[in-house]
């Protein structure tokens, strides 16, 4: 059985908000970079940024990042080009955070890259976490059932999210 949970308008008027608490997290900064988790992330991703853009003159950079969540050895051993200065304020981006292992694995390619600070945003929490990280801005906050699947798909443009 699929509900949809957040349609397209939901989710950005969730976007925007989450925008507005990136810009109050970081007025005073020069630059921002968002990090986008393909292939969803990259799209909320997009999405923040454009929101962002609207509210702010702060510049933003948007890098995606592909991992293979089922390789983690390549995560550890393999040499990103992510192209941090180490001044960056990051924010790490994706469409649904459940266990944490996605954003736990690119934290650590960020952090090996040298940033100034680091915040996660996402567009959907699930709270059943198996690592120690946090959505620092997140869209729905939603208890689920470790069974409960949540899809993010985009259609022309447009994300709508469902409880599978």
């Amino acid at each position: 059985m699929e509900n949809t949970i957040l349609n397209n308008r939901q989710i950005e008027q969730k976007i925007d908000r989450m925008a507005y608490q990136i810009l109050e997290d970081n007025m005073d900064e020069s630059e921002i970079v968002f990090i986008g988790i393909a292939n969803r992330g990259v799209e909320v991703a997009k999405k923040l940024k454009d929101a962002f853009e609207e509210i702010s003159s702060i510049p933003v950079k948007l890098i995606p990042l592909k991992i293979d969540k089922t390789n983690t050895q390549e995560i550890f051993s393999k040499q990103y080009d992510l192209s941090l200065k180490g001044k960056e304020i990051v924010i790490l981006i994706d469409d649904v955070l459940n266990t944490g292992e996605t954003l736990m694995c690119a934290a650590y390619i960020i952090l090996k890259a040298g940033v100034k600070k680091l915040r996660t945003a996402v567009l959907v929490d699930r709270r059943h976490r198996k690592f120690p990280i946090k959505a620092d801005f997140a869209g729905l906050t939603l208890s689920t059932t470790l069974e409960d699947h949540i899809e993010v798909e985009s259609k022309d443009g447009q994300l709508i999210a469902y409880l599978q």
